[in-house]
């Protein structure tokens, strides 16, 4: 699927959970109306990355036919076991990328 127009927030926070968890939500923009399955899919690693920043791409299935061309916003959230290595995340979009390092604990009930 292709990334989605621009990211504008990401935010990332521990899970109490065992194994510990991440909780990654991200808001961004599609250039027009149609576009579904908005979400972050995460890169594979075989090494882990030097910096402990975790890559995820923000995409969503683009429309087909005719569309309204209007700016949209959409939200992805994504929750997955959290690796020792990682201290950050970073989403990108087809135009820009933001970089967001690892919030507060939070209790699993609360996401």
């Amino acid at each position: 699927m292709p990334r989605i127009m621009d990211v504008t927030a990401v935010h990332v926070s521990i899970l109490k959970s065992n194994p510990p968890k991440v909780a990654i939500h991200a808001i961004g923009h599609v250039p027009t109306t149609g576009w579904t399955q908005i979400e972050l899919d995460p890169y594979l690693y075989l090494v882990p990355p030097a910096d402990g920043v975790w890559d995820f791409d923000f995409v969503g299935k683009a429309p087909s036919g005719i569309v309204g061309q209007v700016v949209l916003q959409v939200y992805a959230s994504i929750v997955v076991p959290m690796p020792r290595w990682l201290r950050g995340v970073r989403v990108h979009a087809k135009t820009n990328t933001i970089d967001a390092q690892l919030g507060e604990e939070i209790p699993l009930a609360e996401v």
